[in-house]
């Protein structure tokens, strides 16, 4: 059973995507920020990180630089409402290591089109 972390401050949305995973057989741990998230990972050592970039505290492309400077070698979903207004910010994550982004909004089918192809590929 592969173990998802859910990074994402929207208390919602994280119950919703931690439940729709569950109910997809993976174990999940979940975050509401990124300093939560890094001790997470550490402790958890997930197979897939989904990570809002527009978090409280530290950022998504903070904690993702933390990330890759600990070698980390986890996959990373990049998730934010941003990413097609025009702010460049998925080609940031991407820069910064995520394997692949997705735009809020976005459904259930589409969401979990992205976690099996990465979890797929490592």
């Amino acid at each position: 059973m592969a173990t998802i972390l859910v990074v994402e401050d929207d208390e919602q949305l994280r119950s919703w995507l931690r439940r729709l995973l569950e109910d997809n057989g993976y174990l999940v741990f979940e975050a509401g920020n990124g300093s939560n998230a890094l001790a997470c990972i550490d402790r958890e050592k997930p197979d897939l990180i989904v990570l809002d970039i527009y978090l409280p505290d530290k950022d998504g492309l903070e904690t993702l630089l933390q990330l890759h400077k600990g070698c980390q070698t986890v996959k990373v979903l990049a998730i934010s409402g941003k990413f097609n207004a025009g702010y460049g910010t998925d080609a940031l994550a991407m820069l910064f290591g995520a394997a692949k982004t997705l735009a809020k909004p976005f459904t259930a089918a589409v969401f979990l089109e992205h976690v099996e192809q990465l979890l797929a590929s490592a």
